[in-house]
């Protein structure tokens, strides 16, 4: 099967991006820059597909211009908007398996509990980019699945959230974890690596559905943990299982709410953040 993936370079591309190619699947890579892979094609996100690109059997639109701030900048839209547009057609056109990475953000910040009948309120450019490229995609495709992803964890993951950066001091620099304000609100972020199986079950699937000519598919799932810890917890168990002999760095900040993501049913055991820490170390 031949797969275009666009944000290969990416958190989660890189990681996809191997395990697809170790399984011997065809990856065709859509950059925005020359990163080196062997099927590789520049494209501005905006204009036109490049020439050359072949027929592809699914889609994973990964691609990702993550700002929370309230500024407009047109380039956020591009790439997570307009992007999605040019790769939906290009779906519609070949009959593709489109699979879009979206986020749970979609439904605003002010929800404490967030699933499949909360309310569609993003309160930001990157959600409003977000929602926007998920109406695209419900309203063209034939066979899709939008992925609602929640805050995704691992080591050198994007430090917008800082648990990522906590992991990533802890583990390679041997600094203990800074917490602003008491870390009490609470979260149930998912593994990089367990986003990335995910992904891959869903290609999985697509070929024994392709395969059987059985019924299309149009879902959308919520991907995050079972596992719910407050922020301090978080930081706690980077102590007891990376940096025994410390201790969190207690600053003062502001208090963030709780905010859970109710996770569909995932075709695996997800791993608990205990366990991934204990595969770094």
């Amino acid at each position: 099967m031949k797969i275009l993936i666009s944000g290969a370079s990416g958190f989660i591309g890189k990681h996809l991006n191997k395990r697809l190619e170790d399984k011997g699947y065809n990856v065709v890579h859509l950059v925005r820059k020359k990163k080196g892979f062997k099927n590789e094609f520049i494209w501005d996100f905006k204009g036109p597909l490049p020439e050359g690109i072949p027929i592809c059997d699914a889609i994973v639109h990964l691609a990702a211009y993550v700002d929370f701030s309230l500024k407009l900048d047109i380039e956020q839209y591009n790439v997570n908007t307009v992007s999605t547009i040019k790769l939906s057609a290009y779906a519609k056109n070949y009959n593709a398996y489109f699979i879009l990475a979206s986020m749970a953000g979609v439904h605003g910040n002010r929800y404490i509990e967030i699933g499949k009948d909360t309310p569609l309120d993003p309160d930001n450019h990157y959600a409003l980019s977000k929602y926007i490229a998920e109406e695209v995609v419900n309203t063209y495709l034939d066979d899709y699945s939008i992925l609602r992803i929640c805050g995704i964890y691992g080591i050198k993951g994007p430090s917008h959230m800082g648990l990522n950066k906590a992991i990533t001091d802890a583990v390679c620099l041997k600094i203990p974890p800074v917490l602003n304000g008491t870390g009490k609100a609470k979260r149930n972020y998912i593994c990089v690596s367990d986003v990335v199986l995910w992904i891959m079950d869903l290609l999985k699937k697509y070929e024994a559905r392709k395969a059987s000519e059985t019924k299309r598919i149009y879902e959308t799932l919520y991907l995050a943990s079972p596992e719910i810890m407050n922020i301090k917890q978080y930081l706690q168990t980077i102590i007891d299982v990376v940096l025994p002999d410390e201790e969190i760095v207690m600053m003062e900040g502001e208090e963030a709410s709780d905010m859970i993501v109710k996770p569909s049913i995932a075709p695996f055991r997800l791993q608990t953040f205990r366990e991934y820490l204990v595969s770094l170390v």
